[in-house]
Protein backbone atom coordinates (compact mmCIF):
# COMPACT_ATOMS: atom_id res chain seq x y z
CA UNK A 1 0.00 0.00 0.00
CA UNK A 2 1.17 3.43 -0.97
CA UNK A 3 2.19 5.51 2.00
CA UNK A 4 0.44 9.14 2.32
CA UNK A 5 1.97 12.65 3.13
CA UNK A 6 0.54 14.86 5.44
CA UNK A 7 0.18 16.88 2.22
CA UNK A 8 -2.42 13.69 0.66
CA UNK A 9 0.16 12.74 -1.77
CA UNK A 10 1.76 9.90 -2.74
CA UNK A 11 5.12 10.15 -3.18
CA UNK A 12 6.95 9.20 -6.17
CA UNK A 13 8.40 5.75 -6.05
CA UNK A 14 12.37 6.08 -5.60
CA UNK A 15 13.96 4.77 -8.58
CA UNK A 16 17.75 3.44 -8.67
CA UNK A 17 20.03 5.70 -10.90
CA UNK A 18 23.13 3.59 -10.74
CA UNK A 19 24.53 0.77 -12.31
CA UNK A 20 26.41 -1.03 -14.88
CA UNK A 21 27.10 1.17 -18.25
CA UNK A 22 24.07 1.35 -20.41
CA UNK A 23 22.99 -1.22 -22.92
CA UNK A 24 21.59 -0.52 -26.50
CA UNK A 25 18.55 -2.90 -25.81
CA UNK A 26 16.96 -1.77 -22.69
CA UNK A 27 17.48 2.10 -24.14
CA UNK A 28 15.56 1.29 -27.02
CA UNK A 29 12.88 -0.40 -25.38
CA UNK A 30 12.62 2.94 -22.64
CA UNK A 31 12.30 5.09 -25.77
CA UNK A 32 9.46 2.63 -27.34
CA UNK A 33 7.86 2.55 -24.21
CA UNK A 34 7.67 6.76 -23.84
CA UNK A 35 6.58 7.30 -27.36
CA UNK A 36 3.40 4.82 -26.52
CA UNK A 37 3.02 6.80 -23.40
CA UNK A 38 3.34 10.18 -25.17
CA UNK A 39 1.04 8.88 -27.67
CA UNK A 40 -2.08 9.13 -24.76
CA UNK A 41 -1.98 12.68 -24.21
CA UNK A 42 0.36 15.59 -23.21
CA UNK A 43 2.11 15.84 -20.54
CA UNK A 44 1.02 18.59 -17.41
CA UNK A 45 2.46 21.95 -17.53
CA UNK A 46 3.53 23.72 -14.25
CA UNK A 47 5.14 27.01 -15.33
CA UNK A 48 5.56 29.39 -12.15
CA UNK A 49 8.22 31.49 -11.03
CA UNK A 50 10.47 30.34 -7.88
CA UNK A 51 12.16 32.45 -5.64
CA UNK A 52 15.78 32.44 -5.30
CA UNK A 53 15.93 31.15 -1.71
CA UNK A 54 13.28 28.23 -2.83
CA UNK A 55 16.11 27.50 -5.43
CA UNK A 56 19.05 27.69 -3.48
CA UNK A 57 16.87 25.53 -0.56
CA UNK A 58 16.65 22.47 -3.57
CA UNK A 59 20.06 22.78 -4.64
CA UNK A 60 21.71 23.26 -1.29
CA UNK A 61 23.10 20.23 0.38
CA UNK A 62 21.29 20.69 3.58
CA UNK A 63 17.94 22.18 3.11
CA UNK A 64 17.37 22.73 6.81
CA UNK A 65 20.32 24.51 7.74
CA UNK A 66 20.83 26.86 5.10
CA UNK A 67 20.98 30.51 4.14
CA UNK A 68 19.75 31.83 1.09
CA UNK A 69 22.00 32.66 -1.86
CA UNK A 70 21.56 35.67 -3.49
CA UNK A 71 22.12 35.47 -7.74
CA UNK A 72 20.80 39.36 -8.84
CA UNK A 73 16.94 38.72 -9.26
CA UNK A 74 14.45 37.90 -7.10
CA UNK A 75 12.55 34.95 -9.47
CA UNK A 76 13.05 32.32 -11.45
CA UNK A 77 10.92 31.04 -14.57
CA UNK A 78 10.18 27.34 -14.02
CA UNK A 79 8.60 25.04 -16.36
CA UNK A 80 8.01 21.59 -15.36
CA UNK A 81 7.07 19.20 -17.47
CA UNK A 82 5.10 16.39 -16.53
CA UNK A 83 4.12 13.38 -17.59
CA UNK A 84 0.74 11.70 -16.88
CA UNK A 85 1.66 8.92 -14.78
CA UNK A 86 4.94 6.46 -15.05
CA UNK A 87 6.21 4.55 -16.89
CA UNK A 88 8.23 1.41 -15.15
CA UNK A 89 10.31 -0.86 -17.16
CA UNK A 90 13.10 -3.32 -16.27
CA UNK A 91 16.28 -3.24 -17.44
CA UNK A 92 18.71 -6.23 -18.63
CA UNK A 93 20.68 -6.07 -15.63
CA UNK A 94 17.65 -6.00 -13.69
CA UNK A 95 17.27 -2.37 -12.45
CA UNK A 96 13.65 -0.70 -12.39
CA UNK A 97 13.88 2.91 -14.21
CA UNK A 98 11.27 5.35 -15.11
CA UNK A 99 11.19 5.33 -18.54
CA UNK A 100 10.36 9.17 -19.55
CA UNK A 101 13.08 10.77 -16.54
CA UNK A 102 15.24 7.94 -18.11
CA UNK A 103 15.08 8.64 -21.35
CA UNK A 104 15.58 12.51 -20.91
CA UNK A 105 19.21 11.80 -19.27
CA UNK A 106 19.64 9.40 -22.35
CA UNK A 107 19.35 12.63 -24.31
CA UNK A 108 21.18 14.51 -22.31
CA UNK A 109 18.94 15.98 -19.61
CA UNK A 110 20.63 15.28 -16.07
CA UNK A 111 18.87 13.88 -13.39
CA UNK A 112 18.07 16.64 -10.53
CA UNK A 113 19.99 14.94 -7.07
CA UNK A 114 19.06 16.65 -3.88
CA UNK A 115 22.02 18.90 -2.65
CA UNK A 116 22.87 19.69 -6.67
CA UNK A 117 22.80 22.91 -8.96
CA UNK A 118 20.91 22.01 -12.36
CA UNK A 119 23.55 22.30 -15.06
CA UNK A 120 23.48 24.80 -17.85
CA UNK A 121 22.75 23.03 -20.95
CA UNK A 122 22.53 24.91 -24.44
CA UNK A 123 21.32 22.08 -26.58
CA UNK A 124 17.86 21.81 -24.56
CA UNK A 125 15.83 24.86 -25.14
CA UNK A 126 12.09 25.63 -24.05
CA UNK A 127 10.31 27.20 -26.69
CA UNK A 128 6.71 29.43 -26.47
CA UNK A 129 3.88 28.84 -28.39
CA UNK A 130 0.59 30.03 -28.49
CA UNK A 131 -1.08 27.50 -26.34
CA UNK A 132 1.55 27.08 -23.84
CA UNK A 133 5.46 25.87 -23.88
CA UNK A 134 7.43 23.34 -25.13
CA UNK A 135 10.42 21.40 -24.63
CA UNK A 136 13.13 20.37 -27.32
CA UNK A 137 15.95 17.66 -27.13
CA UNK A 138 18.98 18.34 -29.05
CA UNK A 139 18.17 16.78 -31.86
CA UNK A 140 15.46 20.15 -32.57
CA UNK A 141 12.21 17.94 -31.83
CA UNK A 142 9.21 18.40 -29.26
CA UNK A 143 10.46 16.13 -26.50
CA UNK A 144 7.39 17.32 -24.24
CA UNK A 145 4.69 19.96 -24.69
CA UNK A 146 2.52 21.55 -22.49
CA UNK A 147 -1.15 23.34 -22.82
CA UNK A 148 -1.14 26.00 -20.11
CA UNK A 149 -1.95 30.06 -19.79
CA UNK A 150 1.76 31.11 -19.64
CA UNK A 151 1.49 34.38 -17.65
CA UNK A 152 2.69 37.46 -18.98
CA UNK A 153 5.02 38.42 -15.89
CA UNK A 154 6.20 34.37 -16.38
CA UNK A 155 7.35 35.05 -20.12
CA UNK A 156 8.95 38.57 -19.50
CA UNK A 157 11.25 36.79 -16.32
CA UNK A 158 12.73 34.22 -18.99
CA UNK A 159 12.75 36.82 -21.84
CA UNK A 160 14.87 39.16 -19.49
CA UNK A 161 16.91 36.28 -17.80
CA UNK A 162 17.27 34.60 -21.34
CA UNK A 163 16.91 31.27 -19.55
CA UNK A 164 14.45 29.00 -18.21
CA UNK A 165 14.73 26.05 -15.38
CA UNK A 166 13.23 22.93 -17.70
CA UNK A 167 12.28 20.05 -15.47
CA UNK A 168 10.74 16.98 -16.75
CA UNK A 169 9.71 13.93 -14.55
CA UNK A 170 6.43 12.28 -12.80
CA UNK A 171 5.95 13.76 -9.42
CA UNK A 172 3.71 12.96 -6.43
CA UNK A 173 0.64 12.13 -7.08
CA UNK A 174 -2.67 13.14 -5.61
CA UNK A 175 -4.67 11.11 -3.45
CA UNK A 176 -8.81 11.26 -2.56
CA UNK A 177 -9.22 13.68 -4.09
CA UNK A 178 -7.02 15.93 -2.36
CA UNK A 179 -5.96 19.56 -3.46
CA UNK A 180 -2.19 19.35 -5.02
CA UNK A 181 -0.24 21.75 -3.57
CA UNK A 182 2.27 23.93 -4.68
CA UNK A 183 4.77 23.00 -7.92
CA UNK A 184 7.55 24.07 -5.44
CA UNK A 185 6.46 21.04 -2.58
CA UNK A 186 5.62 18.84 -5.19
CA UNK A 187 9.00 19.19 -6.88
CA UNK A 188 10.96 18.62 -3.54
CA UNK A 189 9.43 15.51 -3.32
CA UNK A 190 10.65 14.41 -6.73
CA UNK A 191 13.42 15.65 -6.20
CA UNK A 192 14.18 13.95 -2.97
CA UNK A 193 13.11 10.20 -4.96
CA UNK A 194 15.32 10.98 -7.76
CA UNK A 195 12.03 11.07 -10.20
CA UNK A 196 13.17 14.39 -12.61
CA UNK A 197 15.24 15.57 -14.66
CA UNK A 198 16.76 19.29 -14.76
CA UNK A 199 18.70 22.07 -16.41
CA UNK A 200 18.83 25.57 -17.47
CA UNK A 201 18.26 26.04 -20.69
CA UNK A 202 17.70 28.88 -23.41
CA UNK A 203 13.87 30.06 -23.69
CA UNK A 204 12.90 30.90 -27.07
CA UNK A 205 9.99 33.38 -28.05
Amino acid sequence: MDDVGADGQVPPARFVTTGPERDEVSDAWMLAVVDEAKAHGQERLHAWLMSDAALHALSAPDRHDSAPRPTGASAVAVAWFEPVAAALVRTLDGRQCEAHVESAAMLGLPRWSPGTAPPDIRTWAVRLHPMGLALHDPTGQSFARGVTDVAPVWTTTAIDQGRVLAVYGVGPQPVDGRAVTHPTDRLTSAQDAAAIAAAWVPFVY
